[in-house]
């Protein structure tokens, strides 16, 4: 039976470890947004001219990977990483605790010395490669910051909700199941068990049917969301041309209860998979009833 950490869709807000005041809206995010690090539309700004990044600001990254977001689009800060600092892996990477996300996006204006008012965000002056500069303005940065500061903020919002996929993929999902049974289908439907690797192709009709029967046609509030970090190959396979587009993987767990009696307990459920390429295109779908001892 795998194994997935996964966080519960619809969870109590109050569970979030992070119990401190949001910072206010100049520190988590600029006036406007021209997009996310996801693709996700916003709202286009004018131009503005970013000061220059301090050289310690960069010798200061491998060990503050946060850093790297200053000229580095979120979706390849791991490639980038690896790349600058010699294959080096931390943890900080992952960005699944709600209260990292909320440094990662400040760490962004910090790297520009923006004086921030909340206390808590005081803890950047402690930095050696921090260095203020009462003039900067948060709606200074980049276009390309602005679109990591959107997405770090979607994601953030995302955790403290219980969900483990950023807002603008949630949004996707969520938009996807609204639309049954008329949802826009990709090419690539599949049904079958990935561990067994017995996968195959089911029609568009043959969806709808099986998600009429196990959902109702919706995303269940108990349903469980992560993104998966392999696609499963067949799935790649059948997609054909997927070599060159970075596919992301988002998984729906949906637990229908246990079945059987006390010794011989059986999970039974439904599994939903969107596979989505960096352009944001729906590339695949793959559906199928589990039932797990």
């Amino acid at each position: 039976m795998r194994v997935i950490a996964m966080l519960v869709l619809i969870a109590a807000c109050g569970k979030s470890e992070d119990k401190s005041p949001q910072p206010k809206a100049a520190e988590a995010q600029p006036a406007a947004v021209v997009g996310s690090a996801s693709g996700a539309p916003a709202t286009a700004s004018a131009a503005t001219a970013t000061p220059a990044l301090s050289p310690k600001i960069k010798a200061a990254r491998c060990g503050e990977p946060c850093l790297f977001l200053t000229d580095t689009a979120l979706d390849k800060l791991t490639e980038t990483f690896k790349a600058e600092c010699g294959g080096m892996v931390t943890k900080d990477l992952g960005f699944d605790d709600c209260k990292h996300l909320d440094f990662t996006r400040n760490c962004i204006y910090a790297a520009h010395g923006l004086v921030f008012k909340q206390k808590k965000w005081k803890q950047f002056e402690k930095k050696p490669w921090y260095d203020a500069n009462a003039d900067f303005k948060a709606a200074a940065i980049s276009d390309l910051e602005r679109a990591n500061v959107h997405e770090l903020d979607q994601r953030g919002k995302a955790c403290k909700k219980g969900l483990h996929i950023s807002g603008a993929d949630y949004e996707r999902v969520k938009q996807w199941f609204a639309a049954l049974p008329k949802a826009p289908m990709p090419k690539v439907i599949l049904t079958g068990d990935e561990e067994m690797d017995t996968l195959q192709k089911m029609t568009s009709a043959e969806l709808v049917e099986l998600l009429r029967g196990d959902l109702k046609l919706k995303l269940p509030s108990a349903a469980v969301a992560s993104y998966d970090s392999v696609v499963p190959a067949a799935m790649v396979k059948a997609i054909g041309d997927a070599k060159d587009a970075k596919l992301r993987s988002i998984l729906i767990d949906v637990d229908s209860g246990t079945v059987g009696d006390e010794e011989n307990p059986i999970t039974e459920g439904t599994y939903v998979r969107f596979v989505y390429d960096d352009k944001d295109e729906l590339r695949a779908v793959s559906a199928y009833h589990y039932l797990y001892d």
